[in-house]
C-alpha cells in the first residue's frame, strides 16, 4: 500500500478494538472517514478459545477473528489507523481543522505514555469487565469451567453434570431451562448459603425444581480446576460434607464498564447500576450518547453482551458519527454559500445604482 500521511485531526477516534470497534473502523473505511483505533489489548473474553453464534465464524478463535478483521481493513482501505495504546484521558477540545474556518468543537484523548490525539467525534467501544466473586479458585476456572452464557459455551459441554452458582434472582431459573437441552446428567443449584426468602425468589426456586434441578445450600470454600475439558471438570469444596465434581458451572458475574473513567471525564450518562450501569443511549438509531459528538458501541452500552450484537452496534455508531460530521459540513457550506450570495447580490445592487 502507498505510504499514507496520518492526519493531525481524525474524523473519528475509536477507543477499543473488540468486535464493536473493529466493525466501527470498517464502516468508517467504507465511507472514507479518517479514523484511528486504539487497542489496549485487554479483552473481556481473554482466555476464551472459541466464540459462537457468529455466522461464518462459529467455533472460531476470537483473537484470530480480530487479527483477520484488522488485516482486512489495513490491506484494503487507506483511511484507518491502528494504535497500540491505553487511553487514560478524554475531553472536549476546540480543534483547528484544515480547510475549515474557525475552530471545531472536537475532542482530545491522551494515552498512558502522554501522547495526545485529536478528532471530531469519539466512539467508546471500550467494553466491559467481569467482577468475579471472592471464591477461591473461581478465577482459575474462568473461562475453562465457569460460563456466563450457555448459548455461547454450553453446546460443547453437553452430557455432563451442570452446576448453577447462586440464585439471587428469579432470572436464574432461565439457566436451568437452558441447561435441559444439553442433556445433563444432573442440574444442581449451589446457592452458597441460604437462598433469599423473598417470594419471587422462592417461586422461581419451585419452578427450577419442577424442571428437575436440585438445591445445595452449603457454603463454598473453593473451586478446583481438574483439567481443560468438561470430562475433567471442576470440583466444588464446601465447609461441610463431601465435594462435588461437575462438568461445568453456570454463573453470571456482575459487569462494570472497562473505561468508566473516560465515561465520567466526558460526562456521559449511564443507566442505573441495577440495570447494568452501561452507557445510556440518547439516539438508538445511531448510538449517540448524552454528550453531542460522543457515540458508544458494544458491551459498554449493551445489557445483552454478544459478539454479533456488538458488531452491529459498532456499525451504527460509526454511521451516526459520520452522518453528524456530514450534517455539520452541509450546514457550514450552506451558511458560506448564503453569505457569498448575499455579497454578490449586494455588489450587484451597488452596480445598478451606480449605472442609474
Amino acid at each position: 500500500m502507498v505510504l499514507r500521511v496520518r492526519p493531525q485531526i481524525f474524523d473519528i477516534l475509536i477507543i477499543g478494538s473488540g468486535p464493536a470497534g473493529l466493525n466501527a473502523a470498517l464502516t468508517c473505511a467504507r465511507t472514507r472517514s479518517t479514523a484511528i483505533v486504539f487497542d489496549n489489548q485487554q479483552y473481556r473474553n481473554e482466555g476464551v478459545t472459541h466464540m459462537h453464534t457468529v455466522a461464518s465464524r462459529d467455533h472460531f478463535n476470537p483473537r484470530e477473528f480480530g487479527r483477520i478483521a484488522r488485516e482486512q481493513v489495513e490491506s484494503r482501505y487507506d483511511t484507518i489507523w491502528f494504535q497500540a495504546a491505553t487511553i487514560t484521558h478524554a475531553k472536549k477540545k476546540q480543534v483547528s481543522v484544515p480547510d475549515e474556518k474557525g475552530l471545531y468543537d472536537g475532542f482530545e484523548v491522551t494515552d498512558s505514555d502522554g501522547h495526545s490525539y485529536e478528532g471530531k467525534k469519539i466512539i467508546l467501544a471500550t467494553g466491559s469487565r467481569d467482577v468475579f466473586p471472592e471464591i477461591q479458585g473461581y478465577k482459575e476456572n474462568w473461562p475453562a469451567h465457569v460460563y456466563q452464557c450457555l448459548a455461547c459455551d454450553g453446546y460443547e459441554q453437553r452430557g455432563s453434570a451442570v452446576g448453577i452458582l447462586g440464585f439471587d434472582s428469579p432470572m436464574y431459573t432461565h439457566f436451568v431451562q437452558m441447561a435441559i437441552p444439553l442433556e445433563p446428567t444432573s442440574i444442581t443449584i449451589f446457592s452458597n448459603g441460604p437462598i433469599k426468602q423473598e417470594e419471587p425468589v422462592q417461586e422461581a426456586m419451585k419452578l427450577a425444581k419442577a424442571f428437575g434441578a436440585t438445591l445445595d445450600e452449603r457454603k463454598i470454600v473453593r473451586l478446583v480446576n481438574n483439567g481443560p475439558s468438561h470430562t475433567d471438570g471442576v470440583t466444588i469444596h464446601f465447609e461441610t460434607g463431601e465435594p462435588v465434581t461437575l462438568g461445568f458451572i453456570v454463573h453470571k458475574p456482575a459487569t462494570v464498564n472497562r473505561a468508566q473513567h473516560l465515561i465520567e471525564q466526558l460526562g456521559v450518562d449511564t443507566v442505573e447500576p441495577a440495570m447494568g450501569g452501561h452507557i445510556k443511549i440518547a439516539n438508538a438509531m445511531f448510538n449517540e450518547t448524552s454528550v453531542t459528538g460522543v457515540f458508544a458501541a458494544g458491551d459498554t452500552m449493551l445489557m445483552m453482551k454478544q459478539v454479533a450484537i456488538a458488531m452491529a452496534e459498532g456499525l451504527k455508531a460509526a454511521a451516526g458519527a459520520g452522518m453528524q460530521i456530514a450534517q455539520e459540513k452541509a450546514k457550514s457550506l450552506s451558511k458560506t454559500f448564503e453569505e457569498r450570495e448575499g455579497t454578490v447580490e449586494g455588489e450587484k445592487d451597488k452596480a445598478e445604482v451606480a449605472s442609474y
